[in-house]
């Protein structure tokens, strides 16, 4: 009776666990998921982009000044806002200034009087630092701002002519060896100051203040000992300007606040370089390119001058020099339209050569070059080609040119240098 009633409870245990274990099991899987932790707004959601800046008054009053379309209309708002803004940004000061400059030039058949009052008050100012810039450089500038703008009046070859005999090579010389003394002391200057600098970090410690001098520079000497007695005052410093970009925008110069810039790490100061005296030879070449550029100006003045005759002996002693490329094309293209009209065609051919050899010759000019060139060589072409490299490389001195030669290192590093030619060739 008791294997019976042992046997009989056995058996009801098992049959109740075997009817728990699916139930147990079911509910495991009818168990939702734990829900995941809800998404700040500041990850998932997009972050409303940040209100634009307002541009300051003095840019929006510069804006509308530059943006009118009439020139001496533009150069009397510029002027306005120069006089009302005179604590303005140096960079909007100095655009409206230029601008008033250009204005003025663009507009020179009705505002004549007023470019030639700029110029003047320029050369004023170019006499009272003929220490920093000398005067002829002035001169130059505006006869060959008047030449760019197509205007070959007779205040252009005034001024061409006053900067020309301005360049004189002892006044050059003279000028040139003030600049260098003055770059010296100012080498000397800040070398001295470095060395009497002291360094913590070579102290391995940060220095106490001296007791004999004060920890903060004074700016001046109290009036009275009662101002002795009063602590001295912060220095308020003043919020940085704000950044501006200047560009065009439908034909007109506007300006806009610019991006801040990235931040950049701190670097340690360069150390000053001590300037170089060029030798009497470098500066009377120096000089001597200089003044092959304002003959070549005051030559092209002359020629549309129709003072043919001057202008041509001014181009050909410029064109002897071989000054820089540009010039060097502005003065073979006037020649060799002079050579064209006088059926000089040798040295027609000579002048459109080194204005092909430029990359400055125009389309036109291409078509004449090549009938000039069959003119001395039987109609054809033959030759042209192998004649330009030719006087490419009499023209152009070549220089050697010695292999890199990089030591591998002691110890080889593991890595690998992978290097493009250009961009997107790798």
């Amino acid at each position: 009776m008791i294997r019976v009633l042992r046997f009989a409870l056995v058996l009801l245990a098992l049959i109740a666990a075997s009817t728990s274990w699916p139930r147990a099991q079911g509910g495991a899987e009818q168990t939702p998921p734990a829900p995941k932790p809800a998404a700040t707004a500041a990850g998932d959601a997009q972050k409303p982009a940040a209100p634009a800046q307002e541009l300051p008054a003095e840019a929006v009053a510069f804006n509308a000044a530059a943006g009118e379309k009439n020139a001496l209309k533009r150069v009397e708002a510029l002027e306005k806002f120069i006089a009302d803004n005179p604590k303005a940004s140096p960079m909007l000061l100095s655009m409206a200034r230029s601008q008033i400059t250009s204005s003025a030039l663009a507009a020179f058949k009705d505002s004549r009087a007023k470019y030639l009052a700029i110029a003047e008050k320029d050369i004023a100012d170019a006499a009272k630092r003929t220490d920093m810039m000398p005067a002829y450089a002035t001169y130059n500038r505006l006869a060959s701002a008047l030449l760019g703008a197509g205007i070959h009046s007779e205040e252009a070859e005034d001024f061409a002519r006053k900067g020309l005999a301005a360049m004189d090579e002892p006044t050059y010389m003279d000028m040139r060896k003030k600049q260098y003394e003055r770059s010296l002391a100012t080498y000397e200057k800040m070398t001295a100051a470095g060395a009497a600098k002291p360094d913590p970090a070579a102290a391995g410690a940060t220095p106490a203040p001296s007791a004999a001098a004060p920890a903060t520079p004074v700016a001046a000497a109290p009036a009275t000992p009662a101002d002795a007695a009063k602590p001295a005052a912060p220095t308020p410093s003043s919020p940085p300007g704000p950044n501006y970009r200047i560009a065009m925008k439908d034909g007109v110069m506007q300006a806009s606040l610019a991006p801040p810039a990235p931040p950049r790490p701190a670097t340690p100061p360069r150390p000053p370089t001590r300037p170089s005296l060029p030798t009497d030879d470098e500066l009377r070449a120096s000089l001597k390119s200089e003044r092959a550029s304002a003959l070549a100006t005051l030559g092209q003045i002359l020629m549309k001058r129709g003072k043919a005759e001057e202008g041509e002996k001014a181009l050909t002693e410029a064109y002897a020099v071989k000054p820089a490329g540009s010039t060097m094309a502005a003065i073979a293209r006037v020649l060799a339209e002079s050579a064209k009209k006088s059926g000089n065609e040798a040295k027609q051919l000579e002048y459109l050569t080194v204005l092909a050899l430029s990359g400055r010759i125009t389309a036109d000019e291409t078509k004449e070059f090549e009938a000039a060139y069959r003119k001395t060589h039987n109609g054809s072409l033959d030759g042209l080609d192998a004649m330009l490299d030719e006087r490419y490389r009499e023209d152009h001195v070549r220089f050697g040119v010695t292999p890199f030669e990089r030591k591998p290192p002691a110890k080889a590093t593991g890595k690998t240098v992978l290097a493009e030619i250009f961009p997107g060739a790798g």
